[in-house]
């Protein structure tokens, strides 16, 4: 009881710090030491992993907070894949702390969930850059070994993030079992994500819960940031997310953010923000059928003379009607 009292009492705390920060437009960590409030742990587990979305940062009240159990959600089990690579980009992020970027990350897979979604992928993750040589993945036999693994991986740390896999609602975890991660959490300062497959939402002590769903990929522009930039008709541009913010103690909750994914710079963006409010030149308009891609007329000197794509050219063709002289000859 009196462990639960000390970790009531520090996170209170450390809500405290962040409020105070947020007024005085000062960083939650550097508060912390400039004050002489705690030492260099607190600091830490004062911390905040901002991802780069200026509008989603603002409302989780500056970041995700390192020290604290944080819930993703995908609603169904063929966005898993798409849940995973959120995760894999929360870890990869610029500018978050040195031990997040240099410490291995532990990966936790409840029974049977690598079965039905597919264990993470060593070149996926790196193709959206997490070095996959930090990954160690688990899978026990039964969901009390996963919990327990989990739990001493949520206080250890020399790990950098630990995180739990689990799918559907599963009789035997609940909120007494969130209370006890969020607890670890909130002692080690280190992350400790709560990832659920084709789950409901249900009480929990995580006070962040995101929800995950599919977004359509940014444009695919080359030169981009010059002069020069030009978008690839039907390229395949930065993965986006549609996340929700569902559950927030932080800040307001209820809005979905599209953003997208940026590997190289390794950080997540709006389209509005990296646009600008204006398309690079050679972007497909958007229409109501779909896209619309014009080419020139011939005669143009173009390599597609005479190519026009119809404004229904993603629909079911339409019949035409037949010819007047056709229709004679059939009536006849």
């Amino acid at each position: 009881m009196a462990s639960a009292a000390r970790a009531t009492a520090r996170a209170t705390l450390l809500s405290l710090r962040r409020q105070i920060a947020s007024i005085e437009q000062t960083p939650p960590a550097l508060a912390g030491e400039e004050r002489g409030w705690a030492d260099a742990q607190d600091a830490e587990r004062a911390a905040l992993l901002a991802t780069g979305a200026v509008d989603f940062d603002r409302e989780l009240g500056g970041g995700i907070a390192l020290a604290s159990l944080t819930e993703i959600h995908a609603r169904t089990a063929r966005d898993a894949g798409l849940a995973t690579g959120f995760v894999a980009a929360l870890l990869s992020l610029t500018g978050a702390p040195a031990f997040l970027a240099r410490d291995p990350v532990l990966w936790i897979g409840a029974p049977g969930v690598f079965a039905e979604a597919g264990a993470p992928h060593g070149r996926g993750l790196a193709a959206l850059g997490f070095a996959p040589e930090r990954l160690l993945t688990v899978e026990p036999k039964r969901l009390v070994d996963a919990l327990w693994v989990a739990e001493e991986a949520a206080r250890t740390r020399g790990l950098a993030a630990t995180i739990l896999d689990m799918r559907g609602n599963i009789g035997g975890f609940g909120l007494r079992e969130t209370q006890r991660l969020n607890r670890r959490a909130q002692a080690s300062g280190r992350l400790v994500l709560l990832l659920r497959q084709s789950a409901e939402a249900e009480a929990s002590a995580a006070p962040l819960r995101l929800v995950v769903a599919p977004s359509p990929s940014a444009p695919l522009t080359v030169l981009a940031g010059t002069a020069h930039a030009r978008a690839v008709p039907g390229g395949i541009g930065p993965p986006g997310f549609a996340v929700t913010i569902e559950k927030n103690k932080a800040g307001p909750a209820g809005r979905t953010h599209f953003i997208h994914w940026n590997s190289h710079e390794r950080h997540f963006y709006t389209e509005q923000a990296r646009r600008g409010g204006t398309r690079p030149a050679g972007t497909a308009a958007d229409g109501p059928g779909g896209t619309l891609v014009a080419f020139p007329r011939a005669g143009s000197g173009s390599a597609h003379p005479g190519a026009e794509l119809s404004v229904s050219g993603d629909r079911p063709h339409r019949a035409r009607a037949p010819r007047q002289g056709l229709a004679a000859e059939e009536a006849s």
